[in-house]
């Protein structure tokens, strides 16, 4: 699954389905970015639950989480460079 804003949001705020489960299953990576980003992500809109979020909301959610698999893949390879 490619790691775009519109495939983020899908799958952390779609509705539980088997094919999401599997989406989940086959993308633990990106399934743990977005449950840590959801710790201290900030709606811009200031919505307070995810059901409230506008899609602005979801985007910036995914970007978050785009944002936050980078940053984990530059560290891994600065650690194999220190290596």
């Amino acid at each position: 699954m490619k790691v775009t804003v519109e495939n983020i949001a899908r799958l952390w705020f779609g509705a539980d389905t088997p094919i999401r489960q599997y989406k989940i299953a086959m993308n633990p990576q990106l399934w743990t970015a977005c449950q840590r980003v959801n710790q201290v992500f900030i709606a811009p809109s200031g919505a307070l639950n995810r059901e409230q979020y506008r899609k602005s909301d979801k985007s910036a959610f995914a970007r978050a989480v785009q944002e936050e698999l980078e940053s984990r893949k530059l560290l891994v390879e600065d650690i194999y460079e220190l290596v």
